[in-house]
């Protein structure tokens, strides 16, 4: 009897010191997003571009390219630097347009198990304007939260 009650207090142990610091299960991803809009007589709707292509400068394995119309993008900013530049065109029959996104970097504790995740404060957005005409900064916070941080107008 006194084993069986060892035993038990034993596993009672360990279960209460289970480590559930090696499991990740939140998004760490921040990304920065955006939506397209399209001014036609004065008036604003929201739109889907035909094939877009989008590749950081530096990094051009890591293009997206998508054959299918699309209503937004998400960016991946660099984690080692204070600025990105991109690559994005709307159409392969469209002058491609650059992207330089200037921010700050704060690296935000998530939990044991997931570590830390780059959170960015958007500063300064500098386009080239062929396709796009403007820029709208709808929230200059980049988090792991799926907001859209920016609106292209064409």
């Amino acid at each position: 009897m006194r084993y069986i009650l060892l035993t038990i207090c034993a596993l009672a142990c360990l279960t209460a010191c289970d480590d559930d610091t090696k499991v990740c299960d939140v998004d760490v991803r921040t990304e920065l997003r955006a939506n397209f809009r399209y001014v036609l007589n004065n008036v604003e709707k929201d739109t889907t571009m035909p094939k877009v292509t989008l590749y950081a400068f530096g990094k051009e394995d890591d293009s997206i390219y998508s054959k299918d119309p699309t209503s937004g993008i998400q960016f991946s900013l660099d984690r080692t630097a204070d600025s990105s530049r991109f690559y994005f065109q709307t159409d392969s029959t469209r002058i491609a347009d650059t992207l330089i996104f200037r921010y700050r970097r704060q690296p935000h504790f998530v939990s044991a198990g997931c570590g830390f995740a780059t959170y960015f404060t958007l500063d300064t957005v500098i386009s080239t304007n062929n396709v796009i005409k403007s820029i709208q900064v709808r929230n200059h916070n980049v988090t792991t939260g799926n907001e859209t941080n920016l609106t292209f107008h064409f």
